[in-house]
């Protein structure tokens, strides 16, 4: 289950940080530098849980 969730985490986030939608929400530096090292991060567990 843990698997499935990491997956639609990552590719909201994903979506996120390569769609357009990051320009219309008007979201400060810092907050996509969080968004973009908290993708980062889930990508890492996957990667170390089911690699």
């Amino acid at each position: 289950m843990r698997k499935i969730q990491l997956l639609e985490q990552i590719n909201k986030l994903s979506g996120l940080v390569h769609g357009n939608e990051m320009n219309e929400l008007n979201l400060t530096i810092g907050t996509i530098s969080e968004i973009r090292q908290k993708l980062d991060e889930l990508t890492e567990e996957y990667i170390d849980c089911y690699c």
